[in-house]
């Protein structure tokens, strides 16, 4: 393609976008709050007494909780008044998603985005998607992933906003380039700059010391055969194939072509090898019978925008 000549000129070895993850001033360290998530929701006893000393810490967020406990969204006749309630209303674990969702995304997205080009939003939408759908299809594919389904989705594609804060430009060259020339965010991104956004992403979570699900899944999401340690396959299968539904319900960003189905993909195989009966699903068909679930997905996600 013509493009290859001009952009091939300035890519840097894959050692140079590494090393400027691990010692790039702009990139934030991990919130203590996102940390103190990630502890609690490893945890079998999650309670509203563990919960509540986290939230109030930051009293912006403890304010959006009672603003989506008191949303139509749940139908309660009676305001929500207080923190403790609204915990009870949403749900231990549908909470530490919304935290784990605001305390890391808002971070990483609040501080100096100013390409008004592209549009940040759809990120925020498919990261939290690709969350809530993780999370589905854990549930109703009957895969038992220990580690927490939606915050293996929501983090999956951090690498894009590191890729952004590396080189605005560059990185705005390599969406465009997907759009324009019906390529894959990783495909652009690999032409461009000659890593990804699944590269970026996993040296940021090893430099913030995340959990060993969590950096797989981001390292590793587009190509779950390459994950070293068995322990961990099944869940980053598990985000490709939710990466690929959102993809396919329009629910992107930074993408221009969905390129191949999800049966097609090695995370469906890994996931038909951790349940046989799996091999004889119509997945075609599945999608589209969680159509309804879909739909509530995305009121949840309107709901929770930054």
């Amino acid at each position: 393609m013509e493009h290859t000549d001009t952009t091939m000129s300035s890519i840097h070895p894959p050692e140079y976008y590494r090393n400027e993850v691990y010692s790039l001033t702009k990139l934030p360290t991990v919130p203590a709050i996102a940390m103190e998530i990630l502890r609690v929701t490893r945890e079998d006893n999650l309670s509203v007494s563990q919960m509540i000393p986290i939230i109030e810490r930051d009293p912006p967020l403890a304010l959006k909780i009672l603003k989506i406990a008191n949303s139509a969204y749940y139908g309660l006749r009676n305001r929500v008044e207080t923190l403790r309630h609204a915990i009870v209303v949403i749900g231990m674990e549908e909470l530490s998603h919304l935290v784990l969702s605001f305390t890391v995304l808002k971070l990483l997205l609040s501080r100096d985005i100013g390409d008004q080009w592209l549009e940040w939003n759809k990120l925020w939408e498919h990261s939290a998607a690709c969350g809530h759908i993780a999370q589905l299809l854990n549930k109703r594919l009957r895969l038992s992933v220990p580690s927490s389904p939606y915050s293996l989705g929501l983090l999956h594609d951090v690498g894009k906003l590191v890729l952004y804060r590396i080189d605005p430009e560059k990185y705005t060259k390599a969406v465009k380039l997907a759009e324009k020339d019906k390529l894959t965010s990783y495909d652009a991104e690999m032409e461009v700059f000659g890593v990804t956004h699944a590269d970026a992403g996993r040296w940021l979570a090893e430099k913030w010391e995340l959990p060993e699900a969590i950096i797989n899944a981001i390292g590793f999401h587009h190509k779950p055969e390459l994950v070293s340690n068995p322990k961990y396959e099944v869940s980053t299968a598990l985000i490709q194939i939710s990466d690929l539904v959102c993809n396919f319900k329009s629910i992107r960003f930074g993408t221009g072509f969905v390129q191949s189905i999800p049966r097609e993909e090695e995370g469906w195989k890994i996931l038909q090898k951790e349940n046989e009966k799996l091999r004889d699903m119509d997945f075609e068909r599945f999608v589209l019978e969680i159509d309804d679930d879909i739909e509530t997905i995305q009121k949840m996600v309107e709901l929770a925008q930054l």
